[in-house]
Parts: structure tokens; sequence; C-alpha cells
């Protein structure tokens, strides 16, 4: 079963969070589209949070199926928003099913490297299994002790996507999911990056609208990923925002929450229209614009189910 948590009410959208974290990475992201009249269903992919792993390799096209699922039991198609490996596991999904989605919105999505492509093959001897030999779980009150004071830091007070990578630390204590990240990070260098399942040789066949948003503070995505897929889907979207990085911003993070909120309705827009023309932004920063605080996990705008 696919967990996932929801905030607001309409349309429905469905997040996919980066490798490691899960759905409440997207508690302050929400309010943003929730204020867009879109309803955001954040999963856990599996091996995460709440949903457990598969007895297989946690591959794109895996972590993909059940997002796919979930997608075919909604009211009408969502609208798919993923970050870093939930970006990759967006382009999948919209790839396999591609009528299953009203649009994406890849935010840094991970894409197999196009150079030093014989260095990777060494992953092969990387073994998930390995992640059960570590016993953090021994010391697991040391790290949730660790992990709510690097929380409750004033800088990542709104920064929900740091506040999710300081809870990896306390994650780190269950064995599961260790081969869990383990198991992703392996299928991920390995992931093809040519040929016939080679992500960018059938990039340019993703035919709902996209957008895809690149970090201009990322050192963990290549920057010439952006012009490779901009060559691959001329058609698509693409938002720049210089001042965010791929995890901490701290108060940039407002600016990263925005930047998503015009993706999301840029590919609204473009929703069942057959041609259009890609279009390229730069974000505005709003790091000295004050922000109203989000709401916790918890409150009557929170909600969780299962699929």
């Amino acid at each position: 079963m696919l967990h996932y948590q929801q905030w607001g009410a309409g349309d429905p959208l469905i997040a996919l969070a980066p490798l490691a974290l899960e759905s409440t990475a997207f508690a302050g992201m929400a309010q943003v589209l929730a204020d867009q009249g879109l309803r955001t269903l954040a999963v856990d992919l599996p091996g995460f949070g709440r949903t457990p792993a598969p007895d297989a390799p946690l591959t794109p096209a895996r972590l993909a199926a059940p997002v796919i699922e979930l997608a075919r039991s909604l009211e009408k198609p969502p609208i798919l928003l993923g970050m870093s490996l939930g970006g990759r596991v967006a382009l999948e999904a919209c790839l396999r099913r591609p009528r299953a989605f009203g649009g994406a919105v890849m935010l840094a999505p991970y894409l197999p490297w196009r150079r030093y492509r014989w260095a990777l093959p060494v992953a092969r001897f990387l073994d998930p299994r390995w992640g059960e030999y570590l016993p953090l779980e021994r010391i697991w009150p040391l790290l949730e002790r660790l992990a709510h004071t690097l929380e409750a830091r004033p800088r990542f007070e709104q920064d929900w996507f740091a506040r999710a990578c300081v809870r990896v630390v306390y994650y780190s204590s269950c064995p599961a999911t260790r081969v869990s990240f383990l198991s992703a990070a392996r299928e991920l260098a390995l992931d093809p990056a040519f040929g016939e399942e080679g992500i960018w040789t059938r990039l340019s066949g993703l035919s709902p609208p996209a957008c895809f948003v690149w970090l201009g503070r990322d050192g963990l995505i290549p920057a010439d990923h952006a012009a490779h897929v901009a060559d691959a889907l001329p058609r698509s979207d693409r938002l720049e925002v210089p001042c965010s990085a791929h995890f901490v911003n701290g108060e940039h993070f407002h600016c990263l929450e925005r930047a998503v909120g015009t993706a999301v309705a840029s590919v609204l827009e473009r929703s069942g229209r057959r041609r259009w023309r890609g279009r390229h932004a730069l974000a505005p920063c709003l790091a000295d614009v004050p922000v109203e605080p989000v709401e916790e996990p918890g409150s009557p705008l929170h909600a969780s189910g299962a699929r």
C-alpha cells in the first residue's frame, strides 16, 4: 500500500519526495498549492516513510508503479510534482502512462550522468543489505534527540525540505530504511542514460505538459542538464530559481515554494492544449518579503490516507 498525506481541497496533485525523504517534506509547499485550489497528495515512496519496500531493487520503474495506480484511482488525472529522485520517478510514470496525468513539474530532477559513465558500474558492487549491518538502531534515542535539536534551529523554521532532511538522521536508525536508501541510490547510479531503456533517449517522448524547475545554487544536479532537457523537450517550460539550492534553503525556501506554484500554474494553463511553445523564466527572490507561518501537520488542514 502506498501511504500518503494530503492537504488542501480541489483538483489533485501528487507530490514525490527526494531520496530518503517522505511526505512531510511537502507540508509547507502544500499550503501554497492549496491557495491555488489544489489538493496535494504527498506520498511516501516504497521503502520510505510508512510505505513498505518491495522485495526487489528500487528502480525508478518500480517506484513509479504504485504512483500510477494511485493516479488512476483519483477522480481526474492529477498533476505530478517530483523533486530529485521524485522528479525521476515522475518522469518514469508520465512516460509509461501519460494519460494517467494531467501534467508534470520536475523540481531539480535526478537524471543519469551523460559523462563519466565509465565510473558508474562500480555501483553494481554495492549490496543494499549492508545497511542491515550498521548498528545505528542501538543509538536511536541519541539520533532522535539530534534530529529534534537540528530541526528546531530558527533557520529551518519554514524550510520544510531542510527539516525533512534533518529527520533522515533519525530514520537512519531503521535497518529497513537504510537498505531502501542504498537500493534506490544504487539503481539511480545504474539508471541507463541512452538506448532503449535510457531516460535521455526516451525523454523526447514525454507527452503531458511539463515544466522543469532548476536551482541556481544546486551543487548536486549538473548544470548542463537544463540545456539538454530543453533540447530534448523544446515544448516544456523552464523556470530557474537562482537563489535556491537542492535541499537547505533557509529564508530562500519561500522563493522555491512560490516558484513551484508558478510552475504548477504553467502546467495547468497548458493542460488540454495540443500545441504550445516552451517558455523560459527566472523566479524572483522573495527572501525579504514577510511570509505567514504554515500550519503544522496535525492541524485541521492536515489528513492522511493510503492506497
